[in-house]
């Protein structure tokens, strides 16, 4: 990338980050606003301090989880891809997936300028299809395919389906580097072992950090004793 193309690719980080600040301000004051005026409209009496009792449990529980997310996600979406997906919601199911599956299709690698804005398009465009489906099915179809989506029979299918996104996901990487995947693995899998799935899984967000670092190492380690590639 010669200097012309970096100032280029400055300059369009530079806008991505700007813009999604103020959207995200945007979408802030416009989530807010619908508690705040039904709560002014029909006089409700708020106690502030239940309030930041219950939030200070969420908080203390969903916020590791938010910032080690973003993190994870920027290498992949880039930073427009993160800032429209904490917008738009639904990021592991829906706007990641669209995302990876946009940058295969256009043969582009994540992370890269090209990446970023396939990544912006795919998601922005998974946002749009999104809204209309959910609206299509809420006014047209949602009572009639209601009663059958509610089947016992079908409840394993949908108790499934992050486990199956992931590995749809995970998959690809794991084969294209199959070294740097074994140590976050192997840590994962222990965690399980020895503390517990369920364990494991509702205190997530505070092991996350922890095997994330533990993996850069290990392929800190590995780079330096010749077992990766160094291209």
């Amino acid at each position: 990338m010669d200097m012309n193309e970096q100032e280029k690719s400055l300059a369009f980080d530079n806008t991505i980050n700007n813009l999604g600040r103020v959207t995200s301000i945007i979408s802030l004051g416009l989530m807010l606003a619908v508690p705040l005026i039904v709560t002014v409209v029909y006089k409700i009496t708020v106690n502030a301090g239940e309030i930041a009792g219950v939030a200070g449990g969420l908080i203390a529980m969903f916020a590791p989880m938010a910032v080690v997310e973003n993190i994870s996600y920027y290498p992949i979406i880039g930073a427009g891809g993160v800032y429209l997906s904490c917008i738009t919601g639904n990021i592991m199911n829906m706007k990641l997936p669209s995302a990876i599956s946009g940058m295969k299709l256009a043969q582009v690698e994540p992370g890269s300028p090209k990446g970023d804005v396939i990544s912006i398009i795919s998601i922005a465009v998974s946002s749009f299809v999104t809204v209309i489906i959910l609206m299509f099915s809420m006014f047209i179809i949602g009572e009639y395919i209601t009663p059958y989506l509610s089947k016992p029979v079908l409840a394993p299918a949908f108790a499934n389906i992050m486990p199956a996104l992931l590995g749809a996901l995970v998959t690809p990487f794991v084969i294209k580097s199959v070294k740097l995947s074994v140590t976050p693995f192997a840590i994962s899998i222990l965690l399980c072992i020895f503390l517990g799935g369920a364990f494991v899984q509702r205190y997530q967000s505070y092991f996350l950090p922890g095997v994330m670092l533990l993996s850069v190492l290990a392929a800190y380690g590995m780079f330096k004793s010749g077992m990766l590639d160094k291209k």
